[in-house]
């Protein structure tokens, strides 16, 4: 089973859609970009994150799309453009946008103690939640290849 379905069907049985759209934006990035040399499980956990809604899967297309015609073998356009869009960014787009960069660096990630609204709050700890089993697949499906 690929990585790209074992996520989909891992998020959809613990409920981590928020509905119909969030679930098929998330499984039209997986199924166009996780064959490339630069998928990993940070930029999967950030896809999950960009496909909550339309504006931000568009930003996250349109930066796929260059790293694709860069032949990106890594996600490094993905972080510079994290950082642009984190520092343009306010309220918590910000925070998320932290998140994400986190995510790319492989990094542990703490919701801040900083007046963040509740629906940003929610999205962030939905987006640890899809982060931990991300990693979880990730994690067995190289030790399947190790064997």
């Amino acid at each position: 089973m690929t990585v790209n379905y074992q996520c989909l069907r891992e998020l959809e049985n613990q409920d981590l859609f928020e509905n119909s759209d969030h679930r098929a934006r998330f499984s039209e990035l997986m199924s166009c970009y996780c064959n490339y040399p630069f998928f990993n499980k940070g930029l999967c956990k950030c896809m999950y994150l960009s496909s909550w809604d339309m504006e931000h899967f568009i930003q996250m297309l349109d930066i796929l799309n260059n790293m694709t015609l860069d032949k990106s073998r890594d996600v490094e356009l993905m972080k510079d453009n994290g950082k642009v869009l984190e520092y343009a960014s306010d309220g918590y787009d910000k925070y998320i946008f932290q998140m994400s960069d986190a995510f790319l660096n492989d990094e542990p990630y703490e919701i801040p103690d900083a007046p963040i609204a509740e629906e940003g709050l929610y999205i962030m700890r939905r987006g640890l939640q899809a982060a931990q089993i991300i990693d979880r697949i990730f994690e067995e499906n190289k030790n399947d290849e190790d064997e």
